[in-house]
């Protein structure tokens, strides 16, 4: 039997090291999924699937992913290259027979079979996938943004350049009720370009890992272009995004793309990328998400719920020998009730990241990446004492969490944090009812 969603404790997942996580897969010392050490349940609301689909909002959303991957965890280029793929996939599909004339075909299996053959595979020829705009590889991209249309030229910075434009676009709500954001001020040095086009319908959503497309289309002819231009940026050694993956992935990979720019032979690249992104990025970026305060203030909060639950066990005792033992009924043991009942409520809040005050009224302060906006520079001529009471609750910018499944997740929390709060209350004072220190129970 299955408990409901509110009963079951809920427990911030796991940190890991995605440096160390993915060093690991790729030695082969552990395979790409859950270990099952720290395991927790992270709300289905709050998947990577709807994460990857923009449905879900500030501070969840599929843009907050992304620069949490840029600036806190360093490996943007997984989501970047994640993104595209889908994308190229959808498009190569919707293309049918019609294929890059400079493309020739060959079967997927044809390396595998070499594989099994134990044949020395074929040389990989690097310059095969290079891009030279000076000879006039360009790739034209279509690139459709919600009511906009443009084409722009590309090579492999421009190609990046659109994924991070669509990565960063504004993050649609489930609800449909999404304000704006502190990022919005962030996202607001994308200018659209003049150059409008008739519109088009929006390609359908790709199966598999639920991904919705991100409305990329090209010209024909560039087909072959824009798949040399992300091999270049991501897949070969040296390169200025190159994926941690294991060396025998890419070289299988690269060896097939010579001769094929099917995305089925970059579907495994893929699947390898989407694991870290599920197994390691996305675990530590819900616990970000959850954790509503920064570091200063979740411990000042969590020190608050020491200093209250120290002082009810002191309460209680001054009550019971206070004069003397039996001057007071056992009564007054419950006047330690109520600290006992705030202090463990505020540490079990921080236990788990949280600030207890701002869980209370949905609020939350800026992430990293968001102090990076017009108060940035002021609090980086502060230092010392300042700084750290400048990022304190009480000093802090607040903003309203906008998801509403990451609040209904929060107010999980409080809710639980109560009652443990109260479980514990009680515990403590039929702890001291019963001890024979009170007036009924010591005889004159």
């Amino acid at each position: 039997m299955r408990l409901p969603s509110w009963l079951t404790w809920y427990k911030k997942p796991e940190y890991r090291d995605i440096k160390q996580y993915s060093a690991e897969v790729r030695s082969g010392r552990r395979q790409l999924s859950p270990d099952g050490r720290g395991k927790t349940a992270i709300p289905s609301r709050l998947k990577l699937e709807r994460i990857l689909q923009n449905k879900t909002c500030s501070p969840m959303s599929l843009y907050d992913f992304y620069m949490y991957l840029k600036y806190i965890e360093f490996s943007a280029e997984n989501l970047e290259f994640y993104i595209w793929f889908k994308n190229y996939e959808t498009d190569y599909l919707k293309m049918g027979s019609d294929r890059d004339d400079n493309s020739l075909h060959s079967a997927p299996e044809s390396t595998s079979s070499t594989a099994q053959l134990g044949e020395k595979p074929p040389h990989i020829v690097v310059s095969e996938f290079s891009v030279d705009p000076e000879v006039g590889k360009t790739l034209i991209l279509h690139l459709t943004d919600p009511g906009r249309h443009r084409l722009t030229s590309a090579t492999a910075k421009d190609t990046i350049d659109r994924i991070t434009q669509m990565i960063s676009s504004e993050a649609i709500c489930s609800m449909g009720k999404c304000s704006p954001s502190v990022g919005d001020r962030v996202r607001s040095f994308i200018k659209p370009d003049s150059t409008a086009l008739p519109a088009q319908p929006e390609p359908a959503k790709t199966q598999g890992s639920g991904i919705s497309t991100l409305n990329l289309t090209r010209a024909p002819p560039g087909h072959r272009t824009e798949l040399n231009a992300v091999i270049e940026t991501f897949l070969l050694p040296g390169s200025e995004k190159e994926l941690n993956i294991p060396p025998s992935l890419r070289d299988q990979a690269l060896l097939a793309l010579q001769s094929s720019p099917d995305p089925s032979h970059l579907r495994p690249i893929a699947d390898h990328v989407y694991g870290l992104l599920r197994n390691c990025s996305h675990r530590n970026f819900v616990r970000l998400g959850v954790s509503n305060g920064t570091y200063e203030t979740v411990c000042v909060a969590t020190g608050l719920g020491i200093v209250l639950t120290a002082a009810g066990f002191l309460t209680a005792l001054l009550r019971a020998f206070v004069p003397f033992a039996g001057a007071h009924a056992r009564w007054d043991a419950f006047a330690a009730w109520p600290l006992w009942w705030l202090g463990v409520s505020l540490i079990l809040s921080g236990l788990r990241g949280s600030c207890f005050f701002l869980l209370l009224f949905s609020r939350r302060q800026p992430l990293p990446w968001e102090r990076f906006d017009d108060g940035a520079s002021v609090l980086s001529q502060k230092s010392g004492i300042v700084r750290v009471l400048s990022r304190l609750m009480i000093f802090d910018r607040k903003f309203k969490v906008q998801d509403a499944h990451l609040r209904r997740l929060q107010r999980k929390i409080v809710v639980q944090s109560l009652i443990g709060g109260a479980v514990f209350a009680n515990l403590s004072v039929l702890l001291f009812v019963f001890l024979p220190v009170w007036r009924e129970t010591v005889r004159g």
